[in-house]
């Protein structure tokens, strides 16, 4: 997906004598629209015209709308979804039966997996023998205790079994980061410059696992892991957990190179984030995996493909595997 990245103050979008313009006091330059698949305003201080909006639907193109903390807020995208009423029918049905301990099983053992993955990677740079140690218990936990049997405490139980994967993950990651930054353990509300980013780049996650769930015609609110709760994209936080290392490694990748995000009042700078937004666009564009297909397909494709494989299992037409990036 090539995606166009708009941020900063004053800055306006409009469309005229066929091409988007971008422009404020010192700028103006001109975006043909079949250059783009996706319009990302990452900043306030942005307006866009109703016609603008209007051109990007014709076109098929998403425009997404994130706050200072790279959480979506919002979300333009085009009318065409797959198989919509169908799916959505089926995939409220599903989490009174078996399919939801399936679906459920495979995204925590591919999260799981991938966090070992990452770990291993690293452990093959570094040598380190408690990044080695961290890994190893990873996977001898996936190994014993996935898939979780269907019991009165499923949900209970998968997620202690994620609870303490993830306690042995952060604390081994925590190794793997410069030591200047303080960082010891992963915190939601933690305003040291690792959490900050990891946060905001999982706010940036949200809208693509978003956008591949209503493709492929799901209901991005109802889920089937994470407890409903009103006005929250449950399935969304499902759907993410597989694909949460695409962060993780590249906040590692960064910070091992000496890049220094700017944080300014607890939130990322303007450059900082749009520095952070480009390097994963990259690595979802650029990346390639064989994982779903016997020919290379980028990460950003692969996700869409896992919401339409995930969609097809609900309909009985195909199986789910949750996704495993090729470590």
């Amino acid at each position: 997906m090539r995606t166009l990245i708009i941020s900063g103050y004053g800055v306006r979008i409009r469309f005229r004598d066929g091409v988007f313009v971008i422009e404020n006091r010192s700028l103006k330059k001109t975006v043909p629209p079949m250059s783009i698949d996706q319009l990302v305003i990452a900043t306030g201080g942005v307006s866009i015209t109703s016609k603008a909006i209007r051109k990007a639907m014709s076109l098929g193109i998403d425009v997404v709308f994130l706050d200072s903390r790279g959480e979506p807020v919002g979300r333009i995208y085009p009318v065409y979804i797959n198989r919509t009423v169908e799916t959505r029918r089926i995939q409220y049905r599903a989490f009174n039966t078996y399919k939801r301990y399936d679906v459920v099983n495979a995204i925590i053992y591919a999260k799981i997996t991938n966090q070992a993955g990452l770990l291993k990677r690293y452990y093959y740079i570094t040598r380190d023998k408690y990044v080695r140690e961290g890994y190893t218990e990873i996977l001898s936990i996936r190994d014993k205790e996935l898939p979780v049997k269907e019991t009165r405490d499923f949900n209970e139980e998968i997620m202690e079994i994620e609870a303490r994967a993830a306690r042995i993950y952060w604390s081994t990651y925590s190794l793997l980061i410069p030591k200047d930054y303080g960082f010891d353990s992963r915190d939601q509300d933690g305003a040291d410059p690792v959490n900050i980013l990891l946060n905001y780049g999982y706010g940036l996650l949200y809208k693509e696992v978003w956008r591949s769930l209503v493709l492929a015609g799901l209901d991005p609110y109802a889920g089937f892991l994470h407890t409903d709760r009103s006005g929250k994209p449950v399935l969304v936080f499902d759907f993410i957990e597989q694909f949460r290392f695409i962060v993780d490694l590249i906040v590692l990748r960064l910070l091992r190179k000496k890049w220094k995000p700017v944080i300014d009042g607890g939130l990322l700078s303007r450059d900082s984030r749009r520095y952070f937004i480009e390097k994963i666009e990259e690595f979802l564009e650029k990346e390639k995996t064989t994982y779903y297909t016997s020919h290379p397909v980028t990460i950003r494709q692969a996700m869409k493909k896992a919401a339409f494989q995930l969609a097809a299992f609900l309909r009985d037409e195909a199986s789910f595997k949750g996704f495993i990036y090729d470590w």
